[in-house]
């Protein structure tokens, strides 16, 4: 059965990252350790019904090399890629570290629209034999998605979930042990990460009950044409129902400690709060700062 659960929000910002080059406001100059903001990425380690440890990175940005540092990755075997958004895959490059710590190839699961994007980007990297030099690259294994369509990885379920970003289709991901009958709920599986969503289709909410924990997109309070504000994530969160929601994607808008006053005073703390860079969910039942 799967054992060892723990969930890491590696970044929990926007595609500026907060502080934000050349802002001077009070969250970008906040001395609270939560409102620095990498790129929102998070990593899902647990150990497999074959006593294996595995990791798996859901999006790869343009930070994750510091992300890896500060987080003490040591292992990677596959990576979920939601959309083909710069900020959540401009770090594709870093991952041939854990090839070379492995000595294996990485999974790579993205849809065909992510798929046909990270193709182009990283020619040198699938296409490696037209490079000139034979470089330092990743090896990766491509595998396509389709929405809505489960597959099995290290006995866990994973379920693509279609969401909307403005007008661009792009994934979320369900994860669960492949077998539930062997892992009943616990604190962290069932787990569904939502991030960069401005609408839920209809086909997907049933994706979406029976959660132990949510990660869902609340980039700020105003409204923007392809993220959910805060209050209409909290409105998602309600309708959903998780044991737990944790939002991410924030802006410099929504300063951490003055967000979760608001939170607490609205009645929807401690079972919706922000998530932020470091933050970890473990197999204790607890929620920890690394």
């Amino acid at each position: 059965m799967i054992s060892s659960v723990r969930f890491t929000f590696l970044g929990t910002g926007t595609s500026a990252g907060v502080p934000a080059i050349g802002c001077a406001c009070p969250v970008c100059t906040s001395p609270d350790p939560r409102d620095r903001r990498l790129r929102t990425s998070a990593l899902l380690e647990f150990t497999d019904p074959g006593a294996t440890p595995r990791a798996i990175l859901i999006d790869a940005g343009p930070d994750l090399r510091e992300q890896a540092l500060r987080s003490a990755m040591t292992r990677l075997d596959a990576i979920l890629f939601t959309h083909n958004h710069v900020d959540h895959t401009w770090g594709l490059d870093e991952v041939r570290r854990f090839n070379a710590v492995q000595n294996a190839p990485i999974d790579v699961y993205a849809d065909a629209h992510t798929d046909e994007h990270l193709r182009r980007v990283y020619t040198h990297i699938y296409e490696r034999d037209r490079n000139v030099n034979d470089s330092f690259v990743a090896t990766l294994i491509p595998h396509r998605v389709r929405p809505g369509v489960p597959f099995d990885l290290h006995g866990l379920r994973i379920t693509p979930v279609p969401l909307l970003h403005g007008r661009l289709p792009v994934l979320g991901y369900r994860i669960e042990p492949a077998d539930p009958a062997a892992a009943p709920p616990g604190p962290v599986l069932p787990l569904a990460y939502c991030t960069d969503v401005s609408a839920i289709p209809t086909e997907s909410w049933a994706l979406l009950t029976g959660l132990s924990t949510l990660v869902l997109d609340a980039l700020r309070d105003r409204r923007h044409p392809t993220h959910l504000t805060l209050d209409q994530a909290l409105g998602i969160a309600e309708r959903i129902d998780a044991s737990r929601t944790l939002f991410v994607h924030m802006s410099h808008d929504l300063g951490h400690a003055q967000t979760t006053a608001r939170l607490e005073a609205s009645g929807h703390a401690p079972r919706m709060a922000l998530a932020h860079d470091g933050l970890t969910l473990g197999a204790d039942h607890s929620c920890a700062a690394e």
